[in-house]
């Protein structure tokens, strides 16, 4: 696959999982999407591809937030700045922004982690040593990783016996969307980098691109994503309302 490929193949599979053509993300303006998944949640997910906002909501504000596109200037795509200049800040419970990666396959450099650490691909066996990894981080840390043995592929670091970081995909939206969880005493030693590195060789291997995500807070997932020469395409906005 080459580099032209690669880029509207990811276009392609964002604007085709919101129904809209791959042309859609070279045009300002915005696409309401109210989801019934979403009835009651007092959700609105901004999801900015290129140019264009694609709006995920709960179906309660989609008039409102219709009226707000209707009054935006030309070539204007809607914001969490716009929401809340629009509603006022008092209206925002919490409001996540996310960054979205992808891996050119020829990018991936190699790496394996320095002796003791051994690297291998999870099975179901392994299902007692994710959840005592999982119980050594915060549940905070376990939600916003995701990573289970049980997932589409799962890698995972070892220290002797003790699973100390790991790696899981599953695809969503044509990508392998990829989760890391590294154990509180081992950080800071390339492990996440090494597991989710085992999970971008298996995507690879498997031609499906490797799409890694994080909260724009998390420095060290940021730093695992720069590591191993993902480039960063698109920003994600959750927005909860009160």
């Amino acid at each position: 696959m080459d580099k032209e490929t690669f880029e509207n193949t990811i276009y392609r599979n964002w604007t085709g999982y919101f129904g809209c053509p791959i042309e859609t993300a070279q045009q300002s303006g915005t696409t309401l999407l109210p989801e019934s998944k979403y009835d009651g949640d007092k959700v609105i997910a901004l999801w900015h591809i290129g140019k264009h906002a694609f709006a995920q909501l709960d179906p309660a504000y989609y008039s409102q937030l219709e009226k707000i596109t209707e009054e935006l200037p030309a070539n204007t795509s809607l914001t969490g700045d716009l929401i809340q200049t629009s509603w006022g800040s008092e209206r925002i419970l919490s409001w996540d922004i996310g960054l979205a990666y992808y891996l050119f396959p020829p990018h991936l450099p190699a790496y394996l982690p320095d002796q003791p650490f051994i690297l291998r691909q999870l099975n179901e066996t392994d299902t007692n040593s994710m959840s005592a990894l999982h119980a050594a981080n915060t549940p905070e840390d376990v939600d916003e990783g995701f990573v289970e043995v049980t997932h589409q592929v799962a890698f995972g670091v070892f220290f002797g016996e003790q699973l100390v970081a790991a790696a899981s995909g599953y695809e969503r939206t044509g990508f392998l969307d990829i989760g890391v969880l590294t154990h509180p005493d081992f950080r800071k030693k390339g492990l996440g980098k090494a597991v989710v590195g085992g999970i971008c060789e298996w995507a690879n291997q498997h031609n499906i691109i490797a799409q890694y995500r994080h909260n724009i807070t998390n420095a060290g997932s940021q730093n695992v994503a720069i590591s191993l020469n993902f480039q960063l395409y698109f920003k994600s906005e959750g927005i909860f309302l009160k």
